[in-house]
């Protein structure tokens, strides 16, 4: 009875909070995510390309296809508008791009509303299958909510289709079948970084998936046989990946350790290896978590899920959008811990559910932001004094970055012209170098993510331990 008027307070206070993160989101106007997704034409432009039985790596045809598709009044269509040379690379591999081959023959304008419907359909059954094993659905909901839905919405990225086909491959593994979750952790690949790992855990780990990891691998493999054929995949290995690579070695939106490391001024060759060795170091430290967290807290799930979270941590290229690969497993962790490494996943698991760029740039999204963090707090049930305590130091980090907006130098004119059969990337290298900046707020903005991914890599290892006793 004592409890009651206090939770009655907690949610009044949670509702007024949602209603005015609603009323500041209703003010983004011209900034809605669905009007932005930048990315969208890069995957669409690829897509036209295969299916005209062009490269979908070279500076054309995406230059001239993607001046076409970025219209109106949004930043990239302002970019394309005022610099006729500037193109942006899809560097997916070759099956990714079987979808936008279909979509390709649709106006631009609605493949916006496909890809818009469709990003929202992805993180409701991420929701939906979290839910299934036994996580509480809003936490799942409020950490997906800007993280994964919106932020792939504002730019358009394919990062929600992977993340549900890692989610979805946990829940086979927790129900026992094996061979579903091998085929759904070969889906995962769709985000070849974060897939790698995935994979190597299931070949690893769990026998009765291999012949359906190997079976849909092959699939992959032949669909883009049939696509670029093997020239083409060789290609997309030695050439479009390694340019790639080197595309946003000083771009302030990265946040992979191959930036961290140029931010600092090691050589661009010295700061990829040192990107490249600490993904492997990961991937590998993410397996041998995995097993021995998965058997800890006997919950199968994790050899999917803890491989996924060392594998946006660090490496050589890693955007915002991606790091939500990192949220399964600190879900899971939040829910079934108990004392301190529970408030530490809880903590890391609301740190990660805020697109702090974003956020930074787009005043509207300060109540939102804390909105959802409120929701993950209460709903696992967090002490209230902790709870409150967060919720004021994840307000006054984001009111100081926000008191300093960000800042980049504009896009310059490209330095020369670009022959039509160059990988797009020897452009895009020229266009990310000149907006690149030594500002140390947007090196101190990632901060906060960096801090949670290693968090979880902690309590992933502090969990694993127990195994390791037995």
């Amino acid at each position: 009875m004592q409890r009651d008027p206090q939770r009655l307070a907690i949610a009044l206070v949670l509702l007024l909070l949602g209603v005015a993160a609603l009323r500041d989101l209703s003010r983004l106007g011209e900034a809605v995510p669905w009007r932005g997704m930048d990315d969208l034409a890069d995957f669409y432009c690829a897509g036209a390309a295969l299916d005209a039985g062009k490269s979908p790596y070279t500076y054309e045809p995406l230059r001239t296809c993607e001046h076409r598709a970025n219209t109106g009044d949004t930043f990239r269509a302002r970019l394309f508008q005022s610099n006729p040379g500037v193109a942006a690379p899809a560097p997916q591999p070759p099956y990714d791009f079987l979808a936008f081959m279909a979509l390709a023959k649709l106006p631009f304008g609605a493949v916006r509303i496909v890809a818009t419907l469709a990003i929202l359909f992805a993180v409701v059954l991420c929701v939906a299958a979290l839910g299934a094993l036994g996580l509480p659905w809003e936490a799942a909901a409020a950490s997906l909510a800007l993280s994964t839905a919106y932020a792939s919405l504002n730019t358009g990225q394919i990062v929600p289709f992977a993340l549900l086909a890692l989610i979805c491959s946990g829940l086979a593994l927790a129900r026992r079948r094996d061979a579903i979750a091998g085929s759904l952790a070969a889906l995962v690949a769709i985000e070849p970084t974060v897939g790698v790992p995935v994979i190597a855990a299931l070949l690893l780990f769990v026998p009765r998936s291999r012949v359906a990891v190997l079976a849909t691998l092959s699939a992959l493999l032949l669909c883009s046989m049939l696509l670029v054929g093997p020239a083409g995949i060789l290609s997309y290995v030695t050439s479009v990946l390694p340019a790639h690579a080197a595309t946003e070695l000083h771009f302030p939106y990265q946040y992979s350790l191959t930036y961290a490391a140029a931010f600092f001024g090691l050589d661009s060759d010295v700061a990829r290896a040192v990107g490249f060795l600490g993904y492997v170091a990961l991937a590998v430290a993410g397996l041998i978590l995995a097993s021995r967290a998965s058997r800890a807290l006997r919950r199968p799930e994790l050899l999917v899920f803890v491989p996924a979270l060392c594998s946006v941590f660090g490496g050589t290229f890693v955007h915002a959008e991606e790091l939500c690969f990192a949220l399964p497993a600190l879900l899971v962790f939040a829910t079934v811990l108990q004392a301190r490494l529970r408030i530490i996943a809880v903590l890391a698991l609301c740190t990660l559910s805020i697109p702090w760029i974003l956020v930074w740039g787009e005043k509207q999204l300060f109540l939102a932001s804390l909105f959802v963090c409120a929701v993950i707090l209460v709903r696992l049930r967090v002490d209230l004094r902790i709870a409150a305590a967060a919720l004021c130091a994840f307000a006054a980090v984001i009111y100081l970055f926000e008191l300093n907006p960000p800042h980049l130098p504009a896009p310059l004119r490209l330095p020369r012209v670009y022959a039509p059969d160059e990988l797009v990337q020897n452009e895009w290298r020229a266009y990310a170098e000149g907006r690149s900046t030594h500002d140390l707020l947007w090196f101190g903005i990632k901060l906060p993510s960096w801090a949670a991914l290693a968090a979880g890599v902690i309590v992933a290892f502090r969990t694993g331990k127990r195994a390791a006793k037995v």
